[in-house]
């Protein structure tokens, strides 16, 4: 149901306005979703199978988000005013994405409402100055870096850098930026300037190039009363700065899994926050891992556990948020989760597409003739880069379901 106004008000119990501590929130809540993108539709979803109500608030009618919802407001999700508004006729507030305004946030807990992840969290985990302040401030394990704000600092930053043993120095932004975009490698100190004039002369982040072996990351669920329940570790390789395939179990020794946990769980606390907390680590060559991001959301590495755990990861931040019991989850099969891009909608680089109406499309027949695949298809419209859906391979190895994820791929984006 589209619509241009919030949802009639429910009835609600008047202990949702209790501080502390968060009373459970039980079906049929509604659930407010601040963002309209696949993330905020697969949440709907969730929420939708434990049976609660979601309202999705996003900008465009045509948002993923919005077709999968109960209620679609058509309005900006980051304006306080609109926010405020809605937080009266829903239990809980929770966000899709880093670009919703704190402020919008800190507007809803002020009138008592309940948001998740809370405004400090929101603040911190969209810009990386912060966020790498909280890691280092909190001794939870992470790469030399610094924070610049004019010409001078980045000069300044890059020479330190270099001294002190880097090889390469990455220059992001310190906020925005996503899938490798807004940053820019550094190799010598003649280059700062350059660097700093081509990412727009705004704050950035200037961190010492990590000599990693391989990529993971690390969920947690966390509710209001401080409630854990850690995901399985997965393992991640990125193209082109965009995640390309996640794989679960990740393959890391015992003791590594163990620390990427531990230090996943320590970040989780130390933010109190409420909902999922996604970790990007990266692995060195003697096991230790060190923290590169981290995602007050669900996360895309998270999508594998759609088909082969015990509990999705959308399904754990709903229950996160509403306080309900946070079970332990599972592994069911090894799985491989392989993200599909706008490029393959281009005939150059996938010759094998099929004509849908007046739309051309990847010949998912090819990848859907193998019975342990499955497709999961956003409903953005295609362009290079842009992350369309993912498909999800298992086996009864990794090895196996890799295998199988790859040549999907390879069918996809090889030429017949």
């Amino acid at each position: 149901m589209k619509q241009r106004a919030a949802p009639a008000s429910q009835a609600r119990d008047p202990a949702m306005k209790k501080t502390a501590p968060w009373p459970m929130i039980r079906p049929p809540a509604t659930i407010a979703i601040l963002g309209g993108g696949q993330l905020g539709s697969m949440l709907a979803q969730a929420a939708g199978q434990m049976g609660y109500r979601t309202l999705c608030v996003s900008a465009n009618e045509a948002d993923p988000a919005g077709r999968w919802s109960d209620h679609h407001l058509i309005a900006d999700p980051g304006d306080a005013n609109v926010i405020s508004r809605i937080a009266q006729d829903v239990q809980v507030i929770t966000v899709e994405t880093e670009s919703i305004e704190p402020s919008a946030l800190a507007a809803a807990e002020s009138i008592g409402a309940r948001v998740a992840p809370s405004s400090h969290v929101q603040t911190i985990v969209r810009d990386r100055r912060l966020e790498k302040g909280f890691l280092a401030a909190n001794d939870l394990a992470v790469g030399a870096f610094r924070v610049v704000e004019s010409a001078a600092q980045m000069q300044q930053a890059c020479e330190e850098l270099l001294a002190d043993g880097a090889t390469e120095i990455l220059a992001k932004t310190a906020r925005g930026g996503y899938d490798g975009k807004g940053q820019r490698w550094i190799r010598t100190p003649s280059q700062a300037d350059a660097a700093w004039q081509a990412l727009g002369q705004v704050p950035l982040v200037v961190e010492a190039k990590v000599d990693f072996v391989s990529e993971m990351s690390v969920i947690v669920a966390r509710s209001p009363d401080g409630g854990r329940s850690v995901l399985p570790v997965f393992g991640n390789e990125h193209r082109h700065g965009i995640l390309f395939q996640t794989r679960m179990p990740a393959a890391v020794s015992e003791s590594t899994a163990r620390a990427a946990m531990d230090l996943a769980r320590r970040a989780a606390d130390h933010l109190k926050v409420v909902g999922l907390l996604a970790v990007e680590m990266f692995v060195l060559a003697d096991g230790r891992v060190l923290v590169n991001e981290m995602a007050a959301r669900p996360h895309n590495s998270g999508h594998v556990t759609l088909r082969a755990a015990s509990r999705s990861q959308f399904e754990m931040h709903i229950a996160a948020i509403c306080g309900l019991p946070l079970p332990e989850v599972e592994i069911l099969r090894p799985a491989v989760m392989t993200n599909v891009l706008g490029d393959l909608w281009s005939v150059e680089s996938a010759p094998a597409l099929t004509k849908v109406g007046e739309h051309r499309s990847p010949d998912w027949a090819t990848v859907l003739a193998d019975g342990r695949a499955t497709l999961h298809l956003y409903g953005k419209t295609p362009r290079p880069g842009r992350k369309m859906g993912h498909l999800i391979h298992t086996g009864h190895t990794i090895e196996e379901a890799l295998v199988s994820a790859n040549a999907a791929f390879g069918r996809l984006t090889t030429p017949s």
